[in-house]
């Protein structure tokens, strides 16, 4: 793979604007480029989510260059179809994970909720974040930053969430663009698991979706959560396309 010469990438890097300071959520816009960069998660601050808003591939090798002088080690895409791929692949950029894709018609209404669910004006998303890291292995964490940009992804967003003695032990991201509304996250604390909470986030955000008129929700999880899959299928989610991936480059050979 042709990479930019050296002195032309240092130049696209230090023309580079920046609003916000890593390990934080940082925006990077090079002319028409724009992209979003955070922490993968709050654990792993020498991985870094890239997420491109538009640019091309020698913008993307800029903003890499950028994320390794800040010490990350590895950057990451967000989970893309297989055809929005080549041009991070130019960039560098190779297959590293991938996520199974549902979806369920909004037509049909969900079953019965057997929780309390409500909508938080006021997420404590700091809290949430310690939570999700208790519900997901590592490599799946989004942290603090990554739940911050699930609420920002659509135009229309709510936090769902169940209590148990005053303490928050599930909590959903549920968004949508018309007509499609998206899950966006679901996690429940360990401690609670196999109570139903799951069950009743996931129909409370099929209602969700209904009132505000979306026709069709659609999620994404990862192949080996058996549990997860399974559920999503009682509830009336099929799987359907492709296999969404997220690419990975090595940072450090832009250094």
């Amino acid at each position: 793979m042709k990479q930019p010469h050296p002195r032309t990438l240092s130049h696209v890097k230090s023309q580079l604007r920046t609003s916000g300071e890593w390990p934080g959520a940082v925006h990077l816009r090079k002319g028409w480029g724009s992209a979003h960069v955070r922490p993968w998660n709050d654990q792993s601050p020498r991985t870094a989510s890239l997420r491109l808003e538009r640019g091309g591939d020698r913008f993307i090798e800029a903003c890499v260059a950028w994320l390794a002088d800040q010490g990350v080690e590895q950057a990451l895409t967000t989970a893309l179809p297989p055809g929005q791929t080549a041009l991070w692949k130019r960039a560098g950029f190779s297959d590293h994970l991938q996520l199974v894709v549902f979806e369920r018609d909004l037509t049909q209404p969900a079953g019965p909720i057997a929780h309390p669910v409500e909508a938080d004006s006021r997420p404590d998303m700091r809290r949430l974040a310690a939570l999700d890291d208790r519900a997901f292995p590592s490599t799946w964490r989004v942290g603090f930053e990554g739940l911050l940009d699930a609420t920002s992804a659509t135009p229309f967003a709510d936090v769902l969430t169940v209590s148990s003695d005053g303490e928050v032990v599930g909590f959903a991201i549920v968004g949508e663009t018309m007509p499609v509304a998206y899950l966006q996250r679901l996690a429940v604390d360990p401690d609670h698991f196999r109570r139903g909470i799951g069950r009743s986030l996931v129909r409370a955000c099929v209602d969700w979706g209904r009132k505000r008129g979306a026709r069709t929700m659609v999620l994404n999880t990862q192949p080996d959560n058996f549990a997860a899959s399974r559920l999503y299928e009682s509830e009336g989610f099929v799987a359907f396309g492709p296999k969404l991936k997220v690419l990975a480059r090595d940072t450090r050979s832009t250094r």
